[in-house]
């Protein structure tokens, strides 16, 4: 896989080496995915370039004022990855939650991930976390607005990433996505990239 900047010139050039093992070997729509990150770096490598070369810093916002130059960047890269899955979770309405909703009781993994997406927008308390028929009154329209409005790195945002990573229990993309629905592995998504740029965050402070 190569990738190339603006003008087409390469950048650098990827070669996956999975061995003897052909289940490894990655799918169509999972080399896009691998292809779609890649060009969000080069993007953000760009305009690193672009400062280097005018000596002129140029800040998408006043929290990037605060950082130093890696985080910065990395941090622009995680919001990239953060932004486009809103584009996507755009096109999820009340109707994509009905699935879920209609559960009398969900699959471990559906419920794992719901519980841990109410607790970071702090929709429902820990003892509400047990009570699947409270949960559930909260999958309608005013969640998908918090979820698309959520910025990770507000002042009034409190989110503690250790509680939420303590609930997810190592729980990975691969099991969310065989063992849930498109919309559970969507808000799965949402969480990881969230953790993220907090992570980041966390980092400057």
């Amino acid at each position: 896989m190569r990738v190339d900047d603006k003008q087409g010139v390469p950048i650098f050039v990827i070669d996956l080496d999975t061995g003897k093992d052909k289940s490894h070997i990655l799918k169509a729509a999972q080399i896009k995915s691998v292809r779609n990150l890649f060009n969000k770096l080069v993007l953000v490598f760009d305009q690193l370039l672009e400062e280097v070369e005018s000596d002129e810093k140029k800040y998408n916002s006043d929290w990037e004022k605060t950082l130093p130059d890696d985080l910065r960047f990395a941090l622009r890269f995680e919001r990239m990855i953060l932004e486009d899955l809103k584009r996507r979770m755009s096109n999820m309405d009340v109707g994509a939650l009905s699935e879920i909703k209609s559960y009398n009781e969900p699959p471990p993994i559906i419920a794992t991930v719901i519980q841990v997406v109410m607790l970071m927008l702090s929709i429902c308390s820990e003892e509400e976390l047990q009570e699947w028929t409270k949960i559930k009154t909260h999958l309608n329209s005013e969640l998908l607005k918090r979820l698309a409005q959520f910025d990770p790195l507000g002042k009034d945002v409190k989110v503690d990433i250790h509680k939420a990573n303590d609930r997810l229990k190592g729980l990975t993309a691969t099991e969310v996505k065989k063992g849930g629905s498109m919309p559970t592995y969507l808000l799965y998504q949402w969480i990881i990239d969230v953790i993220s740029i907090i992570r980041v965050g966390e980092a400057t402070r």
